[in-house]
């Protein structure tokens, strides 16, 4: 695996691929975690939370 891929992660909310360092969530199953881990970036589970406030439920 190259250095690169190590550092990335496929966002699931904005359909991205980002750096580890943006990475909120990283999910431990999917097909995809051999090569890229499957994730949330930080902007995508804040809007996610913000949504989920403003419908009055929780995460």
């Amino acid at each position: 695996m190259t250095m690169e891929a190590e550092e990335q992660f496929y966002c699931v909310g904005c359909d991205c691929m980002t750096t580890i360092n943006q990475a909120r969530d990283l999910f431990r199953t999917g097909f995809y975690r051999v090569v890229y881990p499957l994730g949330c970036c930080v902007n995508c589970l804040s809007e996610q939370e913000k949504t989920f406030i403003r419908m009055g439920l929780s995460l």
